[in-house]
């Protein structure tokens, strides 16, 4: 049995990220670059005003001064200032030629073509030339995630289709004779499936889809053959402990896998299972939802993270506690579901009451892990794993 932190590691050096693909920029969101992206020009092209005001030459002024035009956003004519000249400028208007600064226009008194400028030593409200990004520099680096404002930089630079590390297939089986399809009524020895749900909304959190999930039965020959079906990640729900019908393991044997670790000092979750081929990984998952729930925010995610090109996230927070369920220790490191909010600008956390790892109903609402070991921070406080960004209580 190894550590949660060794079998983070093993995760870590035995999966990478998937091919690069191109796609439109507007289906990018989420994804990460796998080439840096370069300005396609200087930004801006040329000086510009960020006010509307009068444009000035340096060393002119304060006093009076002959407008003799004006320029509008977008405006193309090319005007250049002489001594004792102003023009009318726009935001985002190139100024003329000369432009030292512009002043506002609250700050000035006009009287027909005649402009008196009382000051002219305050900010400048110029976006010079090429001050943003000159041709050919970096804008977004390699191994940049795409959010919403790279999205528009993208644009601004005319990047359409950028060269993104592609999404992994990820096959989903979950095992038992016993699973029956949520809009089933389960009959004697029956339980619905909830897994294959939790997993495939975990997995649309990142912004990916399962390319495939079933359910399968307790069969080695069977799940082999559903098993060897092409995937980047496999992960196998239920059949990871040693009975008799715990056939995950032996089907990734007989598949050619290699089992990096079946044991981890995991509560709840110990019999997690991990295994590569090539640069195939699969994951054999404990079948208790919340098992499947938290081995997914402690482990499994991390290898979908690298599989595309993110550094996995690990939000590991010391909070305060504040009600909730009494934290009982365990020989194995204990990941206790709780839900983190924020009161009196200060985040708390309240840990929530987990009869066992059966115990579905007790996930709601779950959006951190509390961690139990013997290295636990003074009392009142825990070491708080954030799964999601707390609300306001």
């Amino acid at each position: 049995m190894i550590s949660l932190i060794d079998a983070r590691q093993i995760i870590s050096d035995h999966v990478g990220p998937r091919a690069s693909v191109s796609v439109p920029f507007k289906e990018a969101l989420g994804r990460v670059l796998a080439e840096p992206v370069l300005a396609d020009d200087d930004y801006p092209k040329g000086d510009r005003s960020i006010m509307d005001g009068y444009a000035i030459r340096a060393g002119d002024g304060p006093g009076e001064f002959r407008l003799t035009g004006e320029v509008a956003a977008g405006a193309t004519k090319s005007l250049a200032l002489g001594p004792g000249e102003t023009v009318r400028v726009f935001t985002g208007a190139v100024v003329p030629e000369g432009t030292d600064r512009v002043v506002k226009q609250e700050d000035v008194q006009r009287d027909g073509a005649r402009i008196l400028i009382p000051a002219c030593d305050g900010p400048r409200f110029l976006r010079e030339h090429a001050s943003e990004a000159k041709a050919g520099q970096e804008v977004l680096a390699i191994g940049t995630k795409l959010g919403p404002a790279e999205l528009a930089i993208l644009a601004q630079v005319g990047v359409t289709t950028p060269l993104v590390i592609g999404p992994p297939v990820i096959r989903q089986l979950a095992t038992g004779q016993e699973l029956v399809g949520p809009e089933v009524n389960p009959e004697d020895g029956q339980i619905r499936d909830t897994n294959s749900t939790l997993l495939a909304a975990q997995i649309t959190n990142l912004e990916l889809s399962i390319s495939h999930s079933q359910r399968a039965p307790d069969d080695l020959n069977q799940l082999v053959a559903l098993a060897g079906q092409p995937s980047d990640l496999l992960l196998i729900s239920g059949g990871a402990s040693v009975g008799d019908y715990d056939f995950g393991a032996k089907a990734l044997r007989e598949l050619g896998y290699h089992i990096h670790f079946d044991r981890v000092n995991l509560r709840p979750g110990k019999p997690l299972t991990f295994a590569t081929k090539g640069d195939q990984a699969a994951f054999v998952i404990p079948g208790n939802p919340v098992s499947h729930f938290v081995c997914w925010h402690v482990a499994i995610r991390s290898a979908v993270e690298k599989m595309l090109g993110l550094i996995p996230a690990w939000s590991l927070v010391t909070l305060k506690l504040h009600a909730g369920e009494s934290l009982t220790s365990d020989t194995r490191e204990t990941w206790w579901p709780a839900r983190a909010f924020v009161r009196d600008g200060q985040i708390l956390v309240t840990p929530k009451s987990w009869s066992s790892s059966g115990n579905s109903f007790s996930l709601a609402g779950t959006n951190a892990l509390v961690r139990v070991n013997a290295e636990s921070p003074r009392e009142g406080f825990a070491d708080t794993l954030l799964l999601d960004v707390p609300g306001c209580l």
